[in-house]
């Protein structure tokens, strides 16, 4: 359970203490260089729809008559703060990815082409186009009325207009970019976003609660397996975290799959803390530049019995992630293990690893190693640095290094593509998760897997002319491993 308390404190920590709507919402790109597409709605009753106040919640549907303009503009231009972003979009995963409606007008497309003519294809072509998942999307709002009827019509006949059509294709046109399409009101010029619309936040919560109530597994309500309050609400782990489902027996599912309840059942409030938390680690706690294919958690825990105290842990990684050190893309093991982290800090701190790896819609658990104390991180960051010294002087020394050299190194045996990167990357995995773990790494394998490849490399076209560097490379991991066998007073 230590994974779970540790997701749900995240929650806790990094929730919005000012917006009730906040902590439902992602945000809906993660890289620099994302880009939006903004589609100004022309909309004749909103100077009505501003006079409404606050607290009254009666929809007004929005007459729109088309589209007045289209422009392009870079996600991360005004701030990268996360609850103005999330606010601003509204933007939270659909239910399912064969879902056409979205809890707001905001839809995420592909990197463009390579050229014009089928940018423009991908636009207005056939079932799958962006003219027809636009349609779909926005023909929900018109559905249940927050549109007026025929709104559709004109939006999509504005967009399918070859002047609207050019515009489009000239702010979708740089190929290493994510793209967003944003739906907003023009308000004397300005484009209002859909947060900046009350009848926006209206109908996210509206297809919120319908999510709820269509997804609630007790009717007569029932006790949070978390918290333990009673609730009219309770709902499964897999509306957070893809990896909990019934049919596995990998993640809080029972052990016996007889079992009624498979899966832990929680309430709203529950949910709204676990789905910030997994926003946030999404966001901030995911490293897949180590291992090819597979998302890596890094969860942080600390004890204390001074709340000031854990809010000070928090804040100090919430700075660390604005700051240049993570811009510049200093990995959150390098963080942790800097020697001027936690000196003298008055709390216990332990990680949980998550080896993850996306397949279509769901995430595939390889192994969680939980409860990995600050300290056996660090010592796995001295016993690097101690043999990159030794051996590779001009080798980097972060930790985050030694875990890619592992993965590199390994690589680098592969002959035949598909099969055998697998058996690699699993073989890498096994190895990171002993050394996380504590555990003895058995070397004796890992050598004769290299020697009896030794004859295909040096026979291999591509393999062959940097053979010597495969070698140096298969020495340094060995000559780690062993060093970190002999500090835990493992036998080799």
């Amino acid at each position: 359970m230590g994974f779970i308390e540790a997701v749900y404190t995240i929650g806790k920590e990094f929730s919005s203490k000012t917006d009730e709507i906040t902590d439902y919402l992602a945000i809906p790109v993660r890289t620099d260089g994302s880009k939006e597409i903004r589609i100004y709605l022309k909309v004749s009753n909103y100077s009505t729809l501003k006079l409404q106040s606050e607290k009254e919640n009666t929809i007004i549907p929005l007459k729109i008559e088309g589209v007045s303009k289209i422009d392009e503009a870079d996600f991360f231009a005004d701030s990268k703060d996360e609850q103005y972003k999330k606010l601003r979009y509204l933007y939270k995963e659909p239910p399912g990815s064969n879902t056409d409606w979205r809890y707001s007008p905001v839809l995420r497309i592909s990197k463009p082409k390579s050229t014009r003519e089928k940018n423009r294809e991908v636009l207005l072509n056939g079932s799958k186009s962006y003219i027809s998942k636009i349609e779909k999307m926005i023909q929900d709002f018109e559905d249940l009325g927050f549109f007026e009827k025929g709104s559709v019509q004109k939006i999509i006949n504005d967009l399918s207009n070859n002047d609207f059509v050019d515009r489009f294709l000239e702010c979708y046109s740089d190929p290493k970019a994510s793209y967003l399409i944003v739906f907003g009101i023009e308000d004397d010029g300005q484009f209002l976003y859909p947060g900046e619309v009350k009848l926006f936040q209206q109908y996210f919560l509206k297809k919120l609660n319908e999510e709820l109530n269509k997804k609630n597994v007790s009717k007569k309500g029932g006790v949070c397996d978390y918290c333990g309050k009673e609730s009219d609400i309770l709902l499964n782990f897999d509306m957070i975290f893809p990896f909990a489902t019934f049919d596995k027996v990998n993640f809080l599912p029972a052990i016996n799959k007889n079992f009624s309840n498979k899966v832990y059942k929680y309430c709203k409030d529950c949910f709204k803390t676990f789905s910030n938390a997994k926003t946030y680690i999404d966001y901030n706690f995911v490293d897949q530049s180590i291992i090819n294919n597979i998302q890596i958690w890094i969860i942080p825990e600390f004890f204390t019995t001074d709340t000031n105290i854990l809010d000070d842990a928090f804040n100090d990684l919430k700075n660390y992630f604005w700051s240049d050190q993570y811009t510049k893309e200093k990995d959150l093991l390098d963080y942790i293990t800097d020697p001027d982290y936690d000196v003298d800090k008055p709390y216990t701190a332990v990680f949980h690893f998550l080896f993850l790896e996306q397949n279509q819609a769901q995430l595939v658990i390889h192994q969680m190693i939980e409860d990995v104390p600050l300290t056996r991180i660090q010592k796995l960051h001295q016993i690097w640095e101690e043999t990159v010294q030794l051996l590779a002087k001009k080798k980097d020394t972060q930790l985050s290094a030694a875990l890619k050299h592992i993965y590199r190194t390994l690589r680098h045996l592969v002959l035949k593509e598909d099969s055998e990167e697998k058996v690699m990357r699993t073989l890498t995995m096994e190895i990171i998760g002993k050394i996380l773990s504590g555990e003895r790494v058995e070397t004796k394998t890992i050598k004769q897997n290299f020697v009896a490849r030794i004859p295909k490399l040096m026979n291999d076209k591509v393999q062959n002319d940097y053979f010597h560097l495969t070698l140096n490379d298969f020495l340094l991991l060995i000559e780690f491993l062993n060093n970190y066998n002999k500090s835990w007073r493992y036998s080799l």
